[in-house]
């Protein structure tokens, strides 16, 4: 079947953005562009007009989460949310559909917290506390993308 490469594809690069954001706290543009570039081939197999509404929801999802990102920045004055976390979910959300992005912000967004909260038990400073936001995205995605492609007819 034509899906199970662009999974495998999707697992290589989840786990290579998992393994370098836990250790440098950086997504790399080359890893962003990758997965931007094999989304949107998954798109085009879908069709042109598959295609360019994910590009516009893609880059509509980038500037929501920069904007996010900026006005965090102006109020607290620090940077809360890195650069390749807003890349990396901007092509993300070329490879879902606008109702199943949801899912996948709440599917990363609680682990982050679950792994926040056991991280801090172990932390005696929790100010100095810094976790990568890219692993549970990435999860949230390969997981998000897999149940709305193999699964989600199974159950209506």
């Amino acid at each position: 079947m034509l899906l199970v490469p662009f999974a495998v594809i999707l697992a290589v690069c989840m786990l290579a953005v998992s393994y370098v954001d836990f250790r440098r706290l950086v997504i790399p543009n080359w890893l962003n562009a990758i997965v931007l570039v094999v989304g949107a081939a998954f798109k085009l197999v879908l069709g042109l007009e598959a295609l360019a509404l994910a590009m516009l929801f893609g880059a509509f999802v980038f500037l929501m989460f920069w904007t996010l990102r900026y006005v965090y920045w102006r109020f607290r004055g620090v940077i809360g949310l890195g650069l390749g976390d807003v890349k990396f979910a901007g092509a993300a959300a070329v490879w879902l559909d606008p109702w199943s992005f949801p899912a996948f912000l709440f599917i990363a967004s609680a682990l982050a917290l679950l792994y926040f909260c056991v991280s801090a038990k172990r932390t005696p400073d929790i100010a100095l506390l810094r976790i990568p936001f890219g692993p549970f995205l990435a999860l949230a995605l390969f997981v998000t993308w897999n149940f709305n492609t193999f699964y989600s007819q199974a159950i209506g």
